[in-house]
């Protein structure tokens, strides 16, 4: 094999392994990544959300107390001290996607202190709502 021969066989091999290594799941969480396109998934309260409300520990603070529930999707709408946390089919509305942003409406980012939700996690939170917030 000739020098240029391998340079493209070496460029070649290293272009897969890049691409490898970007699908590479990061141990962030079951949720992480890209989020399915709309209306391809349907997103379920206890299969989907459920778990993130409790990887990222909104469970713990939001479980009654902190004027907020996120156990039941009842109380998600019922909301707390800054009204409903969700806004069925409006995702962008809804103060839980508002609240975890990088730039919140008010008070701090939640979690508060982070882990904060990964795009890709929000992303799919945004899916749940934007589907009309099911109880599922």
């Amino acid at each position: 094999m000739n020098r240029q021969a391998t340079l493209q066989s070496i460029a070649m091999l290293s272009s897969i392994m890049l691409l490898a290594a970007g699908c590479k799941d990061l141990g962030t969480g079951p949720m992480t990544g890209v989020p399915a396109p709309p209306g391809s998934v349907t997103r379920s309260f206890s299969k989907d959300i459920i778990p993130i409300f409790q990887q990222y520990g909104c469970y713990q603070c939001h479980g009654g107390t902190n004027n907020l529930d996120t156990h039941t999707v009842a109380g998600l709408l019922r909301g707390g001290d800054h009204g409903p946390a969700i806004v069925p089919g409006n995702a962008d509305s809804s103060l839980i996607m508002r609240k975890t942003s990088p730039t919140p409406p008010f008070g701090d980012r939640m979690p508060q202190g982070g882990p904060y939700l990964p795009d890709g996690v929000r992303g799919v939170i945004a899916e749940w709502i934007s589907q009309g917030a099911k109880d599922n």
